[in-house]
């Protein structure tokens, strides 16, 4: 059998936090081997990563959304981005905390973060726009997963016309 990336990706919410959380198989790990996860981590895109790009109503325009970013380590990174002038805000801070572990098949991250970093708390039944991402390497090359298939012929995540809903529910 050849070998498959796979991931399970959760997402829940509290009246505080959306949580993403992401179980990933690997078979090679790709990330640093000394950092310090209280400091975002630049680039983190460029290994083993799994990302959530939010866009809540509040946004003035579909192409102005969050990044979130989460390693096997639990460094994260999280951006504003705004792909109307292609610019990257390095100096917002979301509040984001991350979790992680690794065994010898998957790793498991999640990502806390809290409303105060969309400026709105949502109600039951309401939806914004997200997407989730993976970059991982399989037999040494790059692979870009998505929950939405982004469908650039260059990987590229950044593609806000593929976002797709997130609505948030009551527990039943």
């Amino acid at each position: 059998m050849p070998e498959v990336l796979q991931t399970t990706a959760r997402v829940l919410w509290t009246p505080q936090e959306l949580l993403f959380g992401y179980e990933c198989r690997y078979t090679e790990l790709d990330m640093d081997q000394e950092f310090e996860v209280s400091e975002e981590r630049h680039a983190l895109w460029d290994r083993d990563v799994c990302e959530a790009f939010v866009r809540s109503p509040l946004e003035s325009d579909y192409r102005i959304y969050k990044e979130f970013e989460v390693a096997p380590t639990g460094q994260w990174v999280d951006l504003l981005i705004n792909r109307i002038d292609i610019t990257h805000d390095w100096q917002w801070k979301s509040g984001m905390k991350t979790a992680a572990q690794i065994d010898e098949t998957h790793w498991r991250v999640v990502m806390a973060i809290p409303f105060l970093a969309f400026g709105i708390v949502p109600k039951a039944g309401d939806e914004w726009d997200a997407n989730l991402f993976r970059v991982s390497r399989l037999n040494g090359e790059r692979q870009f997963l998505a929950y939405s298939p982004t469908c650039t012929e260059t990987p590229s995540f950044h593609v806000p016309e593929r976002f797709v809903k997130l609505r948030f529910e009551e527990k039943a």
